[in-house]
């Protein structure tokens, strides 16, 4: 998947932000022309609060698609994706991984 402008910047100002360990993109949806019309993240990072760091984005990061965000610990993705029934393991499958903080 090649991420557009909008999508990107996001992805790039979310890691200045919070130096996360993964973000991946999902569920984008698109019009009859092919443009993407909004997203969703899924943010993975060593937080103390989730709520805090979910309302941090929002109020500091614009975008002009609609975004959501989904925010897990390093623990709880690690321990939800090795559930093939969880959510987080559908997004690992079927998601993009937009951006990896480990060295390839």
């Amino acid at each position: 998947m090649e991420l557009n402008r909008y999508m990107q910047q996001l992805v790039d100002d979310i890691a200045a932000l919070c130096s996360p360990e993964r973000i991946y993109i999902f569920s984008v949806k698109v019009n009859l022309h092919g443009e993407v019309t909004s997203f969703k993240l899924c943010v993975v990072a060593d937080t103390d609060s989730k709520a805090k760091l979910e309302q941090k984005i929002y109020l500091s990061l614009d975008c002009e698609l609609p975004y959501d965000v989904v925010i897990y610990t390093a623990d709880e993705w690690k321990a939800f994706t090795n559930n093939p029934l969880s959510f987080a393991h559908s997004i690992m499958e079927k998601g993009w991984k937009a951006y990896d903080k480990a060295p390839q």
